[in-house]
């Protein structure tokens, strides 16, 4: 099945071992990430919480950074003005305990999926609970949602680690699609780009796969490339370009939208600037890209520079 796979101490300590810490980042073709700010906990007071193992982060162009403290079973979201994150607003709900990737629509509403459940869950921009995604027009085994991804359109796309396939729903919940996934492979993301062109991600593979807007079923966008990588676990499309998490590479991998591998960016390190074990990232329109920085219990912000 393709669901995320557990962290094994033997994976990461292996991992780890690939690199220095301190390493210098290798510069991809026309793009470099500049380090802007870290942020730690819920606030900057004596009474803010800490993060705690956050594993996902949304950022768009209304409602701010939402970030999924994974290790304290909540939301944050914070304010982004004028190239500053601020703020800290806690979002905790009975219906969300393990929140493990995070998107924003277009209205700013939060979808989370809940690493425990397997549930998506809404909640709108004040906070409060919305309700569970219902999948629709699925046939067959029940959904297992492992991953999603949302469109401009507010098309939201699921990773179905039970059937092997993503599923496209409308904004009202309905299935309008289904694409096939190979059936080799650990898929562990998903991506769209404004085309409509979908991607997923074989981690264990370390290959990429694509479907176009109508394609019924993925074919493969890149051969294997354990020798650019070593587990990429999420996948990012956006102003045309695709951005790999290399979790246990401990950097960002940068493809061309057709493939063509562009570099990396950043390295394994404990000083701000440097990543240990990354999990989801986001970018806006304006090229600020938030990561969250699983095992450092951060959420760095970085700016790309063509």
């Amino acid at each position: 099945m393709a669901v995320i796979p557990f962290r094994k101490l033997a994976l990461r300590a292996a991992g780890a071992a690939l690199l220095l810490a301190g390493a210098p980042a290798a510069r991809s073709q026309g793009i470099a990430l500049t380090f802007e700010q870290a942020v730690y906990a819920d606030g900057a007071d004596k009474d803010a919480k800490a993060l705690k193992a956050p594993r996902g982060v949304a950022c768009g162009e209304t409602g701010g950074v939402v970030v999924a403290d994974t290790g304290n079973g909540r939301l944050v979201r914070y304010a982004l003005r004028e190239g500053r994150l601020s703020g800290g607003t806690e979002i905790k709900l009975p219906q969300l305990t393990y929140p493990v990737s995070v998107e924003l629509d277009s209205k700013g509403t939060i979808l989370a999926l809940d690493g425990k459940t397997r549930k998506l869950v809404r909640v709108a921009p004040n906070g409060t609970f919305q309700g569970v995604v219902e999948v629709r027009g699925a046939s067959g085994t029940a959904v297992l949602p492992s991953s999603f991804a949302i469109d401009a359109a507010d098309n939201l796309y699921v990773l179905d680690a039970a059937t092997r396939r993503v599923l496209v729903l409308g904004p009202g919940g309905a299935m309008t699609r289904q694409v096939e996934l190979p059936k080799e492979g650990v898929f562990t993301d998903v991506a769209v780009d404004a085309s409509g062109t979908v991607y997923a991600v074989d981690a264990v593979g370390v290959a990429v796969w694509s479907a176009e807007k109508t394609a019924p079923a993925f074919k493969p966008l890149t051969k294997g490339m354990k020798d650019k990588m070593s587990f990429p676990s999420r996948i990012l499309a956006k102003k045309g370009r695709l951005y790999l998490v290399d979790e246990h590479g401990m950097g960002i991998v940068v493809l061309g939208i057709d493939g063509s591998y562009q570099g990396r960016q950043l390295s394994l390190g404990w000083k701000e600037g440097f990543v240990y074990y990354p999990d989801q990232l986001c970018m806006t329109d304006a090229g600020q890209v938030f990561i969250a920085d699983r095992d450092n219990n951060r959420v760095q912000y970085f700016t790309s520079v063509k």
